[in-house]
């Protein structure tokens, strides 16, 4: 028997804001996504978890968080982790060094394992209590937090077996699919570029990951150095994603939609 295409079609960043929020609900009412991924240090999740427990067809993914990437939103750890913050006790922008990029990055600072671990339990416990349909673990700004440190990867799978949870295949190879280029921010090129892309998607499971955003809210407070237009990209983003000549691109190729519960 033929294998079949599948494409898992993931919207990242709910409880960021209310415009990632709206985003990613509307990506996965209107469009085609099925999981949802949520950063648990966020000023709304509550609003999330009323949200999406109310529709329990949408997986929901716990988005491990060390970042807090934007110059004038901020969050901050879970628990007291004094290795992982800045001098005013948010997370540090950067995971990792950008060339071009001044901000501070934690693999530049004493960071303590102990402190990452703590804090992953902290955003694993909150996950589960305030989303019934949680079902995997995700990682923001990093394929998966083993390539920040392979220990991270050993304390991650330690908890996901110990909160029933699926530690994210995206991060042990099941390969993205990337339709299209950070620019043109215009939803009609990427909804054509996404069409042609997917004729030309292999047999076998595969994932798009992007961040839905809607218009006219909090999302214009969003942006740092070299991405000042995140509103502008996000809601191309969702744009692209309910364009109904899509639905019918993935309909026509016999693309089997998928969460992250199929895996």
């Amino acid at each position: 028997m033929p294998e079949k295409t599948r494409l898992l079609i993931r919207a990242d960043d709910a409880g960021s804001s209310l415009a990632s929020n709206l985003g990613c609900l509307r990506a996965c009412s209107a469009g085609p996504a099925r999981s949802v991924e949520v950063m648990m240090p966020c000023a709304w999740v509550p609003h999330a978890a009323a949200l999406f427990n109310a529709r329990t067809a949408i997986d929901i993914g716990i988005h491990l968080t060390l970042t807090s990437e934007w110059n004038a939103v901020k969050w901050r750890p879970l628990t007291y982790a004094a290795s992982l913050v800045d001098e005013a006790g948010y997370f540090l922008p950067l995971l990792m060094p950008r060339e071009g990029d001044p901000r501070p990055s934690l693999v530049d600072r004493r960071w303590s394992i102990d402190d990452i671990v703590r804090e992953f339990r902290a955003q694993i416990e909150l996950g589960v209590k305030l989303f019934s349909n949680a079902s995997h673990i995700s990682s923001h700004m990093v394929r998966h937090f083993s390539d920040f440190d392979p220990r991270l990867g050993e304390a991650i799978a330690e908890l996901c077996e110990e909160f029933g949870l699926i530690d994210d295949p995206f991060g042990h190879g099941v390969p993205r699919f990337s339709p299209y280029p950070a620019h043109p921010r215009e939803a009609t090129y990427r909804s054509n570029a996404f069409v042609q892309q997917l004729c030309e998607l292999s047999p076998g499971t595969h994932i798009f990951i992007d961040h839905p955003a809607v218009a006219g809210s909090d999302a214009s407070a969003l942006g740092h150095i070299g991405y000042e237009d995140v509103e502008a990209d996000r809601v191309s983003c969702l744009e692209m994603l309910t364009n109904p000549d899509l639905a019918n691109a993935i309909k026509q190729h016999g693309i089997e939609l998928i969460s992250y519960r199929e895996l």
